[in-house]
């Protein structure tokens, strides 16, 4: 797998948000993690957190 690619998904995440981890996310459900950016970022737009969980499920599934 390329490190580039990983790099490149971990970085997008954080110009989406930078105060936290994707690694935060990446181990609950949708809905906890919905609810934990929420909370983190006092209910921001929801279009930024559908964005942000597209990217970390897709660096899921990419590292496995």
């Amino acid at each position: 797998m390329s490190i580039d690619i990983i790099e490149t998904l971990v970085n997008e995440a954080h110009l989406i948000f930078n105060a936290t981890s994707v690694f935060e996310v990446t181990d609950i459900d949708t809905n906890a993690a919905v609810e934990f950016l929420n909370k983190t970022y006092n209910y921001p737009e929801p279009n930024a957190i559908e964005k942000y969980l597209r990217v970390t499920s897709l660096l899921v599934k990419i590292t496995g």
